[in-house]
């Protein structure tokens, strides 16, 4: 074995969620973990999604599947793929198609589903009814990620009743950088918006749905405190996501060509069409698994296009065969740096190559005009 295999080796297996990150480390996260209940039927769940594709172990089916109840979203921010999407990849999810989904998963024995993707889940007008169904039916963790400027105290009110499990808001920086990165939405206003839900929740004498808050790395590095004392007591955990590559752009970067992702045996990815993706980061739909309005979740997932994704990363020759790769962060090398955010100085991976969003506290990524929405320009208009 190459020197070069053996230190890929060494970072493929021993670590985890390589550009994530929580403020407070590891109590912070245990605590968070406890706070999910089931706790022994969480730990099964953790051990086949993170130890199973360690061990190139294909289970009979996964134990999670991202359902995307909205591939369109009300903003554009410029360091997502979303924005540079093309509008024909971009729906709602029907109702129909979703309960399908959803009684194949508790046959399945899934364990968790996520209820979003590309869009903003908050544009299915139906995404609380859907959180409802698929607990009445069994699902034992049912979530969603969401930008927050569209979540209203019914729809608060609505996620607590039905049983919602978690909630991760995105939410990059404060003040001026979050409001230029989440135009059209304000800081102060989505802060409220999710202290509402918060403490709709405590009212109620629930836990649940526990709440995140998750930024990228470059939009907090050089806070000093505003960040995590805007969030504390509002959320219960803070994350931080390294800067990644978000966009369409072909480029010549230097993955890691011995780099064994894990998402082909942890998870599908199914839009809201019912086409099974690759993976979470095949956004345009490079390598589409199957159809899931006319197979089944279960043939697709043994079938011969997925397991091909899977040997692929076997033989070393992803980058190759699965073109969808090249637009993802994960096979990147990164490097080690110390950041602070608060008063706590924290030990993180950046992706080496990937430019940052935010520099010198300002947006270094611009959102092209052409792609802003109309609400963004207008209000731009007013302030010049």
């Amino acid at each position: 074995m190459t020197m070069e295999k053996l230190q890929s080796f060494a970072r493929n297996y021993f670590r985890f969620e390589t550009s994530y990150f929580t403020v407070g480390g590891w109590r912070q996260n245990l605590r968070y973990f406890l706070k999910l209940g089931n706790v022994r039927a969480h730990v099964v769940d953790r051990v086949k999604f993170r130890i199973y594709p360690k061990l190139d172990i294909v289970a009979r089916f996964p134990s999670h599947l991202d359902i995307e109840t909205a591939s369109a979203c009300q903003m554009r921010c410029p360091m997502c793929y979303t924005t540079f999407m093309p509008d024909h990849l971009k729906g709602i999810m029907k109702w129909d198609l979703y309960t399908k989904l959803v009684d194949q998963a508790v046959e399945l024995g899934v364990y968790s589903i996520k209820l979003s993707w590309r869009g903003e889940p908050f544009l299915n007008k139906r995404v609380v009814e859907m959180v409802r169904y698929a607990k009445t039916a069994g699902i034992r963790e049912v979530a969603f990620l969401t930008n927050a400027e569209l979540l209203t105290a019914e729809h608060a009110r609505g996620l607590v009743d039905a049983g919602l499990d978690w909630l991760s808001i995105s939410a990059d920086g404060v003040g001026k950088i979050y409001n230029e990165i989440r135009a059209p939405a304000i800081f102060e206003e989505t802060v409220e918006k999710v202290r509402y839900l918060k403490n709709y929740r405590d009212s109620q004498n629930k836990t649940k749905p526990l709440l995140r808050v998750q930024s990228i790395m470059s939009a907090v590095q050089n806070d000093d405190a505003e960040f995590r004392s805007a969030w504390e007591g509002v959320v219960d955990r803070i994350n931080i996501i390294a800067d990644e590559i978000r966009d369409f752009e072909d480029r010549s970067l230097e993955w890691d060509r011995y780099f064994v992702c894990a998402k082909p045996w942890q998870r599908l990815t199914i839009s809201y069409n019912g086409r099974v993706h690759q993976c979470i980061s095949d956004y345009s739909g490079k390598n589409v698994l199957g159809d899931a309005s006319k197979e089944s979740l279960f043939d697709i997932w043994h079938g011969e296009k997925a397991e091909a994704v899977r040997q692929a990363f076997r033989d070393h020759t992803y980058l190759e065969k699965n073109p969808a790769c090249r637009n993802c962060s994960y096979g990147l090398k990164t490097k080690t740096e110390q950041i602070k955010v608060g008063e706590e100085t924290m030990s993180v991976r950046k992706y080496e190559e990937v430019p940052p969003v935010v520099a010198l506290d300002e947006v270094q990524k611009k959102t092209p005009v052409e792609r802003q929405v109309s609400r963004v320009k207008k209000r731009a208009l007013r302030t010049n």
